[in-house]
C-alpha cells in the first residue's frame, strides 16, 4: 500500500537564517521571544527586530572568532532563547549547528564533538561547563567555548577558566561576541549576508545525533531543503497565525522541538515563550497562557489525571454533569473520526455541554490554548479523546530524526486516537512485507555523518527503513505497533510488541516506567517504577502499613492493588500478551545508570544487564520475597483492593521522539 498526499507550494529561501531575517522584517516590533532570567522576575520580551539584531551581532562575533562556512558549532544547553540565538547565528555563517543534550554522558559528549569536528561549543551554565571541562584534554581541536553568560559569583572569565583548568583564551561568552559583532562595519555584514546566500539547497543546516539505544550515537545531517520541505508540508496540517504564543519547554536538542517548535515558529511568526525548565512548565503554562504547545504523552496523561482528580472530588451533581458533558464531546470526536454525521440531538447536547462545562474547563487548562501536538511515544486513547472532546485540538504525530521530524500527523476535525495520522504532504509511505514502515521524500536525510555502513543498512533502494512496525487503515492513517528490533517471540512462536504492552502498563495508577520481557519464554514479566510521592499519598490515605517508599515497594497490599489494576488495564489484550509477574524497582531507570538514552528512551540491553538476576528470579518459579526490589505473581484478583488516588503533583518529561 503506497500513500502520498498532494505537494504544497515550495518556499524560495534556501537558508533558515535568511528566512528568519525576512520574517523579522515583516514582524518588526511584534513580540518574538519571552523569557525569565531569574526566578520570580517578570518575563522579559524581545521583539522581532531586537531579536534579529541580537542574532546578527552574535553571528558577526562568531565570524571574527574563526567560524567559517561548513564548520560545525555545538550547542550544549537546556532549552533557552539564547539556544535559538546561537543556532541562528551559526546558520547565518553558512555553518552547521550540532545539539548536545545536557543529560548526555561524558563519553557521548566527547564523541559528538569529535565526530562532528566542532571547534566551537556553546555552553549554557557553570554546571555544564564543569561537565565539558572534564573532556578538554581529549578535544585538541576545540577552539572556543562560548558561555551563555558569566555565572554569578565570578568577576571575570579568567577567574572561571582558572577554576576549571581551562586555557583562558579558550573561554568567551555571548555578550563578548555580541559586542564584538556590534562594533564591525558594513563590510563584515556584507560577508555574513553573502555566506547565507551561498548556501545551496542541499547544504547541511544541522547534525542531530540519535540517542544510541544500541550503540554510539549516529549523526543525522539535515539540510536546509529537508527542513523547509517539512515546514511547508506542515502548514496546512497545523495552521498557525502570527498572533500565536507558543510555549517551548521540550529539549531543543531533539528534532521534535527543533523542527515543529523552533523552526516552525520562526518561519510562521508569532511569539515563543520559554519555560524556565521542564519542572516549572506547569506554572509557566498558567502564567503565560499560550495558544500552542508541543508535548510528550506523559505530560498530557498527568494533566488529565489532575483534571480527573478534580472531577472526582467535586460535588455529586457537578461531577455527574461534567462526566456527562465529556461523554457527549467524546461521541462527537468519534463520529468525526468515522466520518459519520452528528445528528441534531447530539449537537444540542454538545451545545449544552460547551456552555455549562467545556468553556469552564478550558479556562482552567488554559483559556487561550487551542492546539496541542503530542509525539515521542504512543499517546493514551482516553487522554487524547478528553482534550479533543473539551475543545482543544490535540493531535498525535510521528517522525524520526532521519525524516526531519514529522512524517505523519492526525487531522484537525478527524482525529483517530491510537493512530499517528496520515502522511504529511510531500512524503510517500509504504509497508515492507514484514510490516516495517518505509518513507521517501524531500525531508528524508541522505545518510549518517561519516558512517557509510549505517547508511547502507538504513535504506532499501531510495526508501528509508524506520525500524518501526505499523499498519495503515482504509483512510491512510498509520498505527505504530512496535520497534522491529524490540519484538518479542515467545516460546510458542507468537510475535509480541512490548511497547504496546508497556503503554498499557503506564496507564496503571502510579506507574511511571515499564519494561516488558519474555523472548523465548512461556509468559511475559515486567519491571515497573512508581511515582513515589503519589503512591505514598495513596498508601497513607488507605491505611497501608509502611514507614518509607522502600517499605511500600515491598508491600503485599500494594502488589494486590497493582495486580488488580494491571489485570483491568490488560483486559483487552490477548492471553499471551498479559504480564504474569512483575517487580517494582526502588529507583527510576536513569541516564546515569546507562538505562536511558539522553532522550529518555529505554536501553533494553542495559536494563537486562543491570537487572538480569531479578528477571531470572521472575521466571524461576520462586515464591515472592519481601526484599527490595519486590516481586509478585499475577494470580486471582482481590476484590478488597481500593481505588487509587490518581493525583499527580507535577508534570514531567518521560520521553521524546527518536
Amino acid at each position: 500500500m503506497l500513500i502520498q498526499r498532494s505537494l504544497p507550494e515550495r518556499v524560495t529561501e534556501r537558508n533558515l537564517a535568511a528566512s528568519f531575517y525576512n520574517r523579522a522584517k515583516i514582524m518588526g516590533d511584534h513580540a518574538c521571544v519571552m523569557f525569565r532570567e531569574k526566578k520570580q522576575e517578570p518575563y522579559k520580551t524581545l521583539n522581532w527586530r531586537e531579536f534579529s539584531k541580537l542574532v546578527q551581532q552574535i553571528g558577526l562575533g562568531l565570524m571574527t572568532a574563526g567560524l567559517k562556512p561548513n564548520d560545525t558549532a555545538c550547542i550544549f544547553a537546556q532549552t533557552h532563547y539564547l539556544w535559538v540565538a546561537a543556532d541562528l547565528a551559526t546558520i547565518s555563517n553558512g555553518a552547521i549547528s550540532v545539539p548536545i543534550y545536557p543529560t548526555s554522558s561524558q563519553q557521548d559528549i566527547e564523541y559528538i564533538i569529535q565526530n562532528a569536528q566542532s571547534r566551537i561549543v556553546f555552553v549554557q551554565n557553570e554546571s555544564l561547563l564543569k561537565k565539558l571541562s572534564a573532556s578538554i584534554e581529549n578535544l585538541p581541536n576545540l577552539h572556543k567555548i562560548v558561555l551563555f553568560a558569566l555565572p554569578e559569583g565570578y568577576k571575570t572569565l579568567d577567574e572561571l577558566a582558572r577554576k576549571y583548568n581551562i586555557p583562558s583564551n579558550l573561554l568567551s561568552d555571548i555578550d563578548t561576541l555580541r559586542k564584538l559583532g556590534a562594533s564591525l562595519d558594513s563590510a563584515h555584514l556584507k560577508i555574513l549576508e553573502d555566506r547565507m546566500k551561498s548556501v545551496p539547497k542541499d547544504g547541511i543546516a544541522t547534525i542531530i545525533y540519535t540517542s544510541g539505544t544500541t550503540g554510539v550515537p549516529k549523526g543525522v545531517p539535515l539540510t536546509h531543503g529537508n527542513i523547509f520541505s517539512v515546514l511547508e508540508s506542515v502548514k496546512p496540517v497545523l495552521p498557525i497565525t502570527e498572533d500565536e504564543l507558543y510555549l517551548s519547554y521540550l529539549p531543543l536538542s531533539h528534532v521534535f522541538e527543533r523542527i515543529c517548535g523552533e523552526f516552525y515558529w520562526l518561519n510562521s511568526g508569532g511569539a515563543c515563550a520559554f519555560a524556565e525548565s521542564m519542572e516549572t512548565m506547569a506554572r509557566n503554562l498558567g502564567e503565560l497562557q499560550p495558544s500552542m504547545l508541543l508535548v510528550v504523552p506523559r505530560v498530557l496523561d498527568r494533566i488529565y489525571a489532575k483534571v480527573k482528580q478534580g472531577i472526582q472530588s467535586a460535588p455529586p451533581n457537578q461531577r455527574k454533569l461534567t462526566e456527562w458533558a465529556i461523554e457527549q464531546g467524546m461521541q462527537i470526536i468519534e463520529r468525526e473520526a468515522e466520518g459519520r454525521t452528528v445528528g441534531p440531538i447530539l449537537a444540542l447536547k454538545h451545545f449544552i455541554a460547551e456552555k455549562l462545562v467545556f468553556a469552564k474547563l478550558r479556562a482552567k487548562l488554559g483559556p487561550n490554548l487551542r492546539l496541542i501536538v503530542s509525539g515521542g511515544a504512543p499517546a493514551t486513547r482516553d487522554t487524547l479523546l478528553f482534550f479533543n472532546a473539551v475543545g482543544i485540538d490535540t493531535l498525535e504525530g510521528y517522525g524520526l530524526t532521519e525524516t526531519a521530524a514529522p512524517t505523519n500527523v492526525n487531522v484537525i476535525g478527524k482525529v483517530k486516537a491510537g493512530t499517528v495520522g496520515p502522511v504529511i504532504p510531500s512524503i510517500e509511505m509504504r509497508l515492507a512485507e514484514d510490516g516495517e514502515i518505509l518513507f521517501k521524500g524531500p525531508s528524508i536525510f541522505k545518510g549518517y555523518y561519516n558512517n557509510p555502513e549505517a547508511t547502507k543498512e538504513a535504506f532499501e533502494d531510495e526508501w528509508f527503513k524506520t525500524g518501526d512496525i505499523g499498519v495503515i487503515d482504509e483512510d491512510g492513517y498509520l498505527k505504530i505497533t512496535d520497534r522491529k528490533k524490540d519484538l518479542i517471540v515467545n516460546s510458542a512462536g507468537k510475535n509480541i510488541a512490548p511497547q504496546k504492552i508497556e503503554a498499557v502498563l503506564k496507564t496503571v495508577p502510579f506507574v511511571t516506567q515499564a519494561v516488558v520481557f519474555g523472548d523465548k519464554q512461556k509468559h511475559l514479566v515486567a519491571l515497573l517504577t512508581l511515582d513515589e510521592q503519589a503512591v505514598c499519598e495513596f498508601a497513607r490515605a488507605n491505611d497501608y502499613d509502611f514507614d518509607s517508599f522502600f517499605d511500600l515497594a515491598r508491600s503485599p497490599q500494594l502488589y494486590r492493588y497493582l495486580r488488580k489494576e494491571i489485570a483491568s488495564a490488560s483486559a483487552h489484550l490477548a492471553e499471551y500478551e498479559n504480564v504474569k509477574k512483575f517487580a517494582i524497582l526502588a529507583n527510576e531507570l536513569s541516564v546515569e545508570a546507562g538505562e536511558l538514552t539522553a532522550t529518555l528512551k529505554i536501553k533494553r540491553n542495559a536494563v537486562v544487564k543491570n537487572y538480569r538476576s531479578l528477571i531470572e528470579m521472575l521466571y524461576s518459579g520462586e515464591e515472592p520475597v519481601k526484599k527490595e526490589p519486590a516481586t509478585y505473581e499475577m494470580q486471582e484478583l482481590d476484590d478488597s483492593s481500593r481505588e487509587a488516588d490518581q493525583s499527580i503533583s507535577a508534570l514531567s518529561l518521560s520521553g521524546s521522539k527518536r
